[in-house]
């Protein structure tokens, strides 16, 4: 876990296209922990989550199967794995009725990919159920649930799509319809399916506080979408977001205070065909407020760096942004400390509700390719699920990052608050480093931190 020092990086704010560029941007700061899992084969990281008991879930795509890693939040080590064959994951979400975490896996399933639900044992990853829901296609058409959540009732809310044109992507699909499905969770049976000609693939969706369920979606050279459906399945409506028609979609967040946040990420014109982080700010009557487009934490070249979001999360005030920045063309530079432009960097990106910039950090796992696929907010920070080339090929990365806030409030107590005895979980004192210390202060508070040379 190398240089955590704060990296201040100068570079312009606004370039005359509009895009917001973080004055400063943190290099590998505040990582409490990380990980990078090699065992098993490998595949593309698709979605993670942190659930109600702190650990952390993962779902990934290596060929003709899925996995899931549960790992522990407090130290990183992994808990168990599970290996569900002739399927794909594109999603997990956490289901707790039984006083006990599980999580519900969505994807595909079959030679013509049907799409599919799983209920997995969160003890052990042993699976519940699992149910493939099939839709009569061409043998080119394929049906996917790209992510679910758990509404207000209890049930499962699924968004996917069905006959799109490409199988085994979490990514856009175009060519079919947007699909959403209510399932029941203690057997998988499904309870209705709603279907949208209007919009060719439900990417994500939220439930708003009087069980409106939303999601979004787009057509094909089109602008995006938002369509409002009630929990019986009904659609109210489908509304186009105007000025949208260049963004790909990737996620939708809905605030405690009812706003609806939209993100993906922009192509414009560069030699090496550059993206934006792109995040839009609606009502819940597609109204919106503001659309602002974000680039370049590192500070390479604005005509080749693409900065590709995938996940979107809203906090009481703060919007949070995950995605990866890296350079796919022949350009390549180096600013230091920050790794070569062509190697990809994951980036996440904090704004506030107005969407300003609060802080812009960058992570990279052993100074290779390292693009953020997912992230998730915990209570003092967040976790970001990686691809990473660390130890071979789009291998698992997980990083838990501290807050800079919750840093600085540590840092004080340390100043006011005297470490009297730093001991490791053998009750030996020690300040050796590579292990879990347990730091004893002078007014009986206890911290346990990993420390990593």
């Amino acid at each position: 876990m190398k240089n955590k020092i704060l990296i201040l990086f100068l570079i312009i704010i606004i370039k005359s296209n509009g895009q917001i560029i973080p004055s400063n941007s943190f290099y590998n700061q505040n990582i409490i922990w990380e990980n990078v899992f090699t065992n098993g084969p490998e595949g593309k990281v698709n979605r993670g989550l942190v659930d109600s008991d702190g650990n952390c879930a993962v779902v990934f795509s290596p060929e003709n199967m899925s996995r899931v890693h549960k790992i522990n939040g407090d130290n990183g080590e992994l808990i168990w794995s599970k290996t569900i064959e002739n399927t794909i994951g594109f999603g997990i979400t956490e289901i707790n009725d039984n006083n006990r975490v599980d999580y519900i896996v969505s994807g595909g399933s079959g030679q013509t990919q049907e799409r599919w639900l799983c209920r997995l044992n969160g003890d052990d990853g042993s699976i519940i159920w699992e149910q493939t829901y099939f839709h009569t296609g061409n043998y080119y058409e394929f049906d996917g649930i790209r992510m679910t959540i758990i509404g207000d009732d209890g049930y499962i809310y699924a968004a996917g799509f069905i006959k799109g044109d490409e199988a085994n992507t979490i990514f856009i699909v175009y060519g079919g319809q947007a699909m959403l499905m209510k399932v029941n969770p203690s057997n998988g049976e499904e309870i209705w399916t709603h279907t949208n000609t209007d919009s060719e693939y439900a990417l994500a969706v939220v439930e708003d506080n009087n069980n409106n369920i939303y999601y979004g979606g787009t057509l094909y050279d089109d602008y995006l979408k938002l369509t409002k459906i009630n929990n019986q399945g009904e659609e109210v409506w489908t509304r186009d977001l105007e000025n949208t028609q260049d963004i790909i979609p990737a996620d939708l967040a809905i605030s405690d205070n009812q706003t609806i946040y939209y993100g993906g990420h922009t192509g414009r014109d560069g030699n090496g065909d550059p993206f934006d982080y792109t995040c839009i700010s609606l009502d819940t009557e597609a109204n919106i407020n503001w659309i602002k487009h974000y680039a370049n934490p590192r500070g390479y070249s604005l005509d080749h760096i693409r900065n590709e979001l995938y996940g979107i999360k809203a906090s009481s005030n703060i919007i949070y942004m995950f995605g990866g920045s890296g350079d796919e063309g022949s350009y390549s530079e180096i600013y230091y400390p920050f790794e070569s432009s062509d190697v990809w960097n994951g980036w996440v990106l904090k704004v506030d509700l107005n969407g300003d910039i609060i802080r812009s950090d960058v992570f990279c796992h052993e100074n290779v390719n390292t693009a953020t696929e997912y992230g998730d907010i915990t209570d003092d920070g967040y976790i970001i699920f990686n691809d990473t080339d660390a130890q071979g090929d789009t291998e698992v990365g997980v990083m838990k990052i501290l807050s800079a806030e919750e840093s600085t409030i540590l840092d004080n107590e340390l100043i006011k608050n005297k470490i009297i005895k730093t001991i490791n979980i053998l009750g030996q004192e020690t300040i050796n480093k590579n292990q879990i210390l347990i730091e004893i202060f002078e007014d009986g508070k206890v911290k346990k931190k990993l420390t990593i040379n």
